[in-house]
C-alpha cells in the first residue's frame, strides 16, 4: 500500500490539485489509485494523528482507518490532500519559525500508516508574496496573528523540509515551486497521485484558467488536443511558449506588500528564497521538481 500526502502548503493550490484529481477518479481507480472526497477525513486524520501519536498502530489498525474511508477494496495507492495537516492557516507561523510542527505532523500522519510506503508532496513559493498572502488571508487572523513579528529575511522552507526529513526519515518528500507550477502541473498530478499510463488526465486544462483569457485557453487547449506532446520535456517547452505569449498579468494574483516593504526589500526576500531553493535541491530524500 502507498499512501501520498500532499500537504499544501497553504495558499498555493486552493484545491485545484484535489479537484482535478477527483474529476479523473475513475481511470485512476482503474489502476488501483483512490482519490477519497477530501471531506471524508480531513479532519478526522488530523485529530486521529494527534490522538495517536503516544498509541502503538500496527497493520490492523491501519487497515480499520483505511475501510472506514475507501469505498473500494482493490486499491495499492491512495492520496489523501490538506494544507491543514501541517497547520492551520493562523498557525503556520510560531515560534519565529514558518511550519515550526512540520516534521511532528509528517511523523503523527506516518505513525497512522505503519505498513505502507508513505510518500509526502508539498508546493512552496516565494516568501515575498506568501508572507503577504498570508497576512492579508482572514483565516489566518490578520497582518499580528499571522506573522507574529517573523523576520521575513529568515524565513527559509529548506528548515521546513529538514525538520520533516528529520522526524519522518523514512519519508521521502517531492516539493516544487508555485512559481514554476504552470509549467510543471501535468507533471504534478501524475508524481502526486502515481499514474503512469498514456492517457491524459481530463480537465488539467482547468488549472490555466484563472492565468489566461477564454480565448487563449481555448487556443492553448485546442492545440494540445491536436498535437499531444511525446514527453514531460516537449510538454514544458510547449507550455511555457503558450504561457509566454498568452498569460494574462492582470489575472496573476500579486498580494500587496506589507508595510516598510519596498522593491529593493522584495529583490532581497527573492534572493535568498532563490539561494534556499538550491539547498532545497541538495537534501537527501527531498526531490525538487524543476522545468
Amino acid at each position: 500500500m502507498d499512501i501520498a500526502l500532499y500537504l499544501g502548503a497553504h495558499l498555493t493550490d486552493e484545491d485545484k490539485l484535489v479537484r482535478c484529481l477527483m474529476r479523473n477518479r475513475t481511470m485512476l481507480a482503474g489502476q488501483g489509485i483512490a482519490v477519497p472526497g477530501p471531506g471524508g477525513y480531513r479532519r478526522q486524520l488530523r485529530e486521529l494523528a494527534q490522538a495517536m501519536r503516544d498509541e502503538p498502530t500496527n497493520g490492523e489498525t491501519q487497515e480499520a482507518l483505511l475501510d472506514g474511508i475507501l469505498e473500494a477494496d482493490d486499491v495499492s495507492r491512495v492520496v489523501f490532500c490538506a494544507e491543514q495537516f501541517l497547520a492551520v492557516h493562523r498557525w503556520a507561523i510560531a515560534n519565529d519559525r514558518l511550519y515550526p510542527e512540520s516534521g511532528t505532523r509528517l511523523a503523527q500522519l506516518r505513525h497512522l500508516f505503519p505498513e505502507a510506503r508513505v510518500e509526502a508532496f508539498l508546493t512552496i513559493r516565494n516568501p515575498a508574496t506568501f508572507l503577504p498572502m498570508l497576512a492579508h488571508d482572514k483565516r489566518a487572523g490578520g497582518v499580528d496573528a499571522a506573522l507574529k513579528g517573523i523576520d521575513p529575511l529568515t524565513v527559509r522552507w529548506s528548515e521546513v523540509l529538514l525538520r520533516m526529513r528529520t522526524e519522518a526519515p523514512d519519508v521521502p518528500i517531492t516539493v516544487w515551486t508555485l512559481e514554476d507550477l504552470p509549467v510543471l502541473w501535468p507533471e504534478v498530478l501524475q508524481a502526486v497521485s502515481g499514474h503512469r499510463g498514456q492517457e491524459e488526465f481530463a480537465a488539467w486544462f482547468g488549472f490555466y484558467w484563472d492565468l489566461v483569457t477564454p480565448k487563449s485557453h481555448e487556443a492553448m487547449r485546442r492545440y494540445f488536443r491536436k498535437n499531444p506532446t511525446p514527453d514531460d520535456l516537449s510538454r514544458r517547452r510547449v507550455l511555457r511558449a503558450m504561457l509566454d505569449k498568452f498569460i494574462e498579468p492582470e489575472r496573476l494574483a500579486i498580494p500587496q506588500a506589507l508595510p516598510g516593504w519596498d522593491g529593493d526589500y522584495i529583490d532581497v526576500l527573492t534572493e535568498l528564497y532563490e539561494q534556499d531553493l538550491d539547498l532545497i535541491g541538495s537534501i537527501p530524500g527531498v526531490t525538487l521538481l524543476e522545468p
